[in-house]
């Protein structure tokens, strides 16, 4: 079953098309990264899924349900950690931790107990006193001790420690893989992505780009900065590197092999140059991006095995090999003169006198009570000014969570500020 199905979305903000015909289909205990840059429509995207904002044209599904008209029956067992709040109220962490359960008709508090000793978190604190970190950690731990079906995760990692990453990755892949946990991870880290995902889609230009199966070979993606170089790019492009900028500086993305490129780089007797870790933003200019984008692509097989087999998506006749990051060697590989004693590896040799000397520079949360309670911002000009199953009896402890496009209610008076890094 799918547990997401989005058919031609489109969403404009203003004259902007933050979204533009996207279609993608989620499968029901997958986990699925969506990687997009900062604006590329990401948070805009979570919010439709969760039926904050509605869809210009097209629509979302979830587990068959439509995202807008139907939202207080998928907030039943989907739960959402947004990228930004701000918290108001002087209630306890805890008390609105019990809240919670009770909106899904749950009492028992252990998980409330276990999730909070788990992360190290202080349910004593006030809501309002919680810091930025406080207030992440108190978000996930709201989403999931509801126990979704669904969890939904935009930029989970910003304001957390690296310790607070590691444990909820931890958490989440093991309810995923032991409890069929479907999750959704919205994020601009190709590293987390390629790390705990079965597939990851890759959101540019308010499209999706490409579609990966994860794990299917061993790769790191890698950025190659060598200054001023004068040898032939087409050494490096013969084994798949991508130009991404050749100026005074040369930058190289490579995903491939990295025995590969070692070899290059000492046939090509490099002296001065860096070798790190590829960002999205490196692999989003390195295929999708001007002339890069029209560039022929591997095609990337489905696994024999795992759940992505099972899906009726099809993949892009050329999406590009994926990899596998589970044993990478992290951090940047700085290589000066007399350190690039490379050993010969297997491959075809490229004999010095073939080598062309001519520069080749152009190579081609949460829960609310009712869990539908939505007032548009009037600055939203697309959103309906009521909704079909809006309550008007509003509690007096009802929590408002603010964004720049919507209100939507928990328990208690809560706010999440607008988002200043997507859209």
């Amino acid at each position: 079953m799918s547990a997401i199905v989005i058919n031609d979305l489109t969403k404009r903000k203003g004259k902007e098309k933050i979204l533009s015909n996207l279609n993608l289909e989620i499968l029901d205990g997958e986990f699925f990264s969506l990687l997009g840059t900062e604006k590329s429509g990401k948070t805009t995207l979570a919010k439709i899924i969760m039926g904050y904002l509605k869809p210009g044209s097209g629509s979302i599904r979830v587990y068959d349900m439509d995202s807008f008209k139907e939202s207080k029956e998928i907030k039943e067992t989907v739960s959402f950690v947004p990228e930004d709040m701000i918290f108001d109220s002087k209630i306890k962490s805890y008390t609105l931790l019990k809240k919670t359960l009770s909106t899904r008709s749950m009492s028992n508090t252990e998980d409330i107990d276990a999730l909070c000793d788990y992360f190290e978190f202080n349910s004593n604190l006030r809501i309002c006193d919680l810091r930025d970190r406080e207030r992440k950690l108190f978000a996930i731990i709201n989403a999931l001790v509801v126990k979704p079906r669904l969890l939904i995760l935009d930029s989970p990692s910003k304001f957390l420690e690296e310790k607070d990453i590691d444990r909820l990755f931890s958490h989440v892949k093991k309810l995923n893989e032991t409890e069929s946990l479907t999750v959704l991870l919205l994020s601009n880290s190709l590293r987390e992505a390629k790390k705990y995902s079965q597939r990851i889609a890759y959101l540019s230009d308010g499209k999706i780009q490409d579609i990966e199966y994860n794990n299917v070979k061993a790769a790191e993606d890698k950025v190659l900065k060598i200054d001023s170089y004068r040898g032939n790019l087409n050494y490096f492009t013969s084994i798949g590197a991508r130009v991404i900028k050749d100026e005074e500086e040369t930058v190289l993305y490579f995903d491939g092999a990295l025995p590969e490129l070692s070899r290059v780089i000492y046939e090509e007797a490099l002296e001065n140059y860096v070798l790190e870790d590829a960002k999205l933003s490196d692999k989003i200019n390195a295929y999708y991006k001007g002339e890069n984008a029209k560039l022929p692509r591997k095609k990337t097989e489905a696994p024999n095995k795992g759940v992505a087999e099972n899906s009726t998506e099809k993949i892009s006749a050329n999406s590009v090999e994926t990899s596998n990051i589970n044993g990478v060697t992290e951090g940047t590989i700085k290589v000066n003169e007399g350190e690039n004693n490379f050993t010969e590896v297997e491959g075809v040799k490229l004999e010095n006198s073939e080598k062309d000397i001519i520069h080749n520079t152009k190579t081609n949360l949460f829960v609310d009570d009712d869990y539908n309670k939505v007032v548009p911002n009037e600055m939203n000009d697309e959103v309906e000014s009521t909704k079909e199953n809006l309550d008007e009896n509003k509690s007096d402890e009802t929590i408002i969570f603010k964004t720049s496009d919507d209100v939507f209610n928990v328990t208690e008076e809560t706010k999440i500020k607008e988002d200043k890094n997507d859209i």
